[in-house]
């Protein structure tokens, strides 16, 4: 669980965007496993997009590599986000194949420059997707 860096409040998972594999551990595991989901600070609605990546690659794969990467997402961008996973049957669901899931999966399925902070914009049809502050 990730903590605000302004509030210091626990934050809780707005959308599970996607993830690939089974998690270490778990039947059915085969090397890789990954994950990518934004979080939210419910006291000031800073957010927190995050990329998990595990991988096996060393015998007798007991010893994984686990990595991950984050991007803080600008507190208007969370809002838009929520106000467009309305669209969405459940956000929780990163296999849901919903426009929603399909237009944020399209739009970190690359992952951003490390130094930029992100936002979340609506396309002419609504759909959120992930874009660097910078960009704009």
């Amino acid at each position: 669980m990730s903590v605000c860096v302004t509030c210091r409040t626990d934050l809780r998972t707005v959308v599970r965007i996607g993830s690939r594999g089974v998690p270490h551990g778990s039947p059915g595991h085969q090397v890789n496993y990954r994950w990518t989901s934004l979080s939210a600070c419910p006291e000031c609605e800073a957010g927190l997009l995050v990329h998990f990546d595990h991988d096996c690659f060393h015998q007798p794969w007991e010893e994984p590599w686990d990595m991950d990467w984050s991007w803080p997402v600008a507190g208007d961008g969370v809002q838009r986000l929520k106000a467009a996973l309305a669209q969405c049957p459940d956000p929780l669901q990163p296999s849901c194949e919903c426009p929603v899931h399909r237009s944020l999966r399209d739009s970190t399925e690359r992952s951003p420059s490390r130094e930029v902070p992100m936002t979340i914009v609506l396309t002419e049809d609504g759909l959120p997707q992930v874009r660097s502050v910078r960009m704009l």
